[in-house]
């Protein structure tokens, strides 16, 4: 079974507008509304591919009528923790004129202990050996930086496979609970590794020394510049496929939705890894937050080629 963890999920609104006029008054073309996190984004992923996944996380009890509608209306299985407070909204503005992309993320809710507690039961009860636990995204106001290291080590010690993205301290503390599967882009990998260079062997090196944390598998992202991938057998390289970017949100998350599907499936790395960047060049091609379509993860499946790093 695939779970996916999303401590701090959001009402994504992606606002579309030629060009953004710091001071006065912007009217957008057009604007789409979705339920987002990235773990969220993760399942809708999965649920395109042909896999099943359950939701699980905090959500705002204030909002959660329209958050859970909108699962149910994907057919997406969920089962969160509510908490009080509202479900934060980000505003993702696309500038179509300059092909810029702006976050505003908010902090949504604070979290209690007894709101922590209940997430870490839930984890517990559920965790079997061999499930896969995919935890990602920033985590919201009233639990420490170190939570991830408490839940990763929980589903260790339960036997489940974890796959991590997160980035700042969140991603620091992280690593020291030993996740399985990590996939950083090129930013958050700079910010625990020392990177000299960008090119592909470099960043394939310097993934590797990840394997010394525990870490067996490590995907790195790196936008138009394409993608690596490592574990302790083989190093991938992927160019970038050159494609029409209509929203760059969720591209991270559809790789991670390619490696959880693809474990469970029983892929090998070589067939994980062409998914993944097939899902987020996929992505890249769709606009807001929506998944991609699965006709169109084919088309871009067929356009992949790697290229084996020698170490």
């Amino acid at each position: 079974m695939i779970y996916t963890v999303t401590p701090n999920p959001a009402i994504d609104i992606t606002i579309y507008i030629d060009t953004l006029e710091r001071g006065k008054v912007n009217r957008s073309r057009y604007f789409l509304i979705d339920a987002g996190g990235k773990g969220i984004n993760v399942s809708k992923v999965i649920k395109i591919l042909g896999g099943k996944s359950k939701v699980l996380g905090f959500l705002g009890k204030e909002n959660s009528s329209w958050f859970t509608k909108y699962l149910q209306d994907m057919k997406l299985d969920f089962d969160f923790v509510l908490v009080e407070g509202f479900t934060r909204t980000n505003i993702k503005i696309v500038e179509e004129k300059d092909k810029a992309y702006t976050d505003l993320n908010q902090n949504g809710f604070e979290i209690t202990e007894k709101d922590k507690n209940v997430l870490l039961d839930k984890l517990k009860t559920l965790a079997n050996p061999n499930d896969i636990f995919v935890l990602s995204g920033s985590l919201p106001s009233g639990v420490k930086a170190d939570f991830y290291v408490e839940i990763i080590r929980l589903l260790k010690r339960k036997g489940a496979v974890v796959i991590f993205d997160a980035d700042g301290a969140a991603l620091k503390y992280g690593l020291e609970g030993n996740p399985d599967i990590l996939k950083p882009n090129i930013n958050e990998l700079q910010s625990v590794l020392t990177l000299n260079e960008e090119n592909p062997l470099a960043i394939a090196r310097s993934a590797k020394s990840l394997f010394q944390k525990g870490v067996k598998k490590v995907l790195v992202s790196m936008g138009d510049k394409g993608a690596v991938f490592v574990t302790e057998q083989i190093s991938l390289y992927s160019k970038g496929i050159p494609v029409e970017v209509k929203s760059t949100a969720g591209a991270g998350d559809s790789m991670v939705a390619a490696i959880s599907y693809g474990l469970s499936k029983g892929m090998n790395d070589e067939e994980i890894f062409k998914l993944a960047v097939a899902c987020a060049t996929a992505k890249v091609a769709t606009e807001g937050v929506k998944p991609p379509t699965k006709k169109e993860i084919e088309r871009f499946l067929k356009k992949i080629k790697l290229e084996r790093l020698v170490m």
